[in-house]
């Protein structure tokens, strides 16, 4: 059961005592309490306020993708949101990053080899990530292949493996980035569906949809 911190004594209960009424058994054996989204200065939002923030202008301006980044990156169970347009900002330019990266990967041919080293700091992400999906910590696992995928995969990795031929990677690179690329992106796909989902069936014309593929930890 997925609600609001401020329902925990008006509904939660309420509905296991219901449950428990009508069929003997609990409805749910889970709560996962989020917080309230509040505006920029930290208020609870109200029309007699004037400061509601229409969740459609964002994802018009900026993207659902930013917009469900903004609302899970540090934003730990219960906790309020302090709703800011530059970040919603923020996390649009993010998913133009990912957009470019992949443009670059796939322009490449794909003739190596993994790269050993680069796969294993990889699958150790995905299972820290993995894990944090498990136990409900969201906002790590999202804060954490954004980290990966802007820092490490983009700002380090990539430009290593650039030849000195301008928009080329160096061969040996290829086969590691292709790989890295197609598995960030389930990773980052319960955060971000759209524009990973799209990269996807760029990456694999007519194959399966990304949102039923394999998670990259077994």
């Amino acid at each position: 059961m997925e609600t609001g911190h401020d329902l925990i004594f008006k509904w939660v209960p309420r509905m296991i005592i219901f449950g428990l009424y009508l069929s003997g058994k609990a409805p749910f054996h889970t709560v996962y309490l989020h917080g309230l989204v509040n505006d920029a200065q930290g208020k609870k939002m109200s029309k007699s306020k004037g400061n509601v923030i229409n969740p459609l202008t964002l994802t018009d301006k900026y993207g659902s993708d930013a917009l469900r980044m903004t609302l899970i990156v540090g934003n730990a169970p219960g906790t309020d949101l302090a709703l800011r347009e530059d970040k919603v900002k923020g996390y649009k330019n993010f998913a133009n990053k990912v957009w470019n990266i992949a443009r670059f990967v796939l322009s490449q041919e794909k003739s190596s080899e993994l790269k050993k080293e680069l796969i294993e700091e990889f699958e150790a992400l995905a299972k820290d990530i993995t894990a944090d999906m498990e136990a409900y910590r969201f906002h790590l696992g999202a804060e954490k292949i954004y980290h990966y995928i802007w820092h490490r995969f983009a700002d380090e990795i990539l430009e290593e493996s650039k030849s000195e031929e301008k928009g080329k990677i160096k061969a040996e690179y290829t086969a590691t980035l292709y790989y890295i690329l197609e598995n960030s992106l389930k990773l980052l796909h319960p955060f971000m569906p759209f524009v990973t989902e799209e990269i996807w069936q760029e990456m694999k014309p007519g194959e399966s949809l990304l949102m039923i593929e394999t998670w990259p930890v077994k």
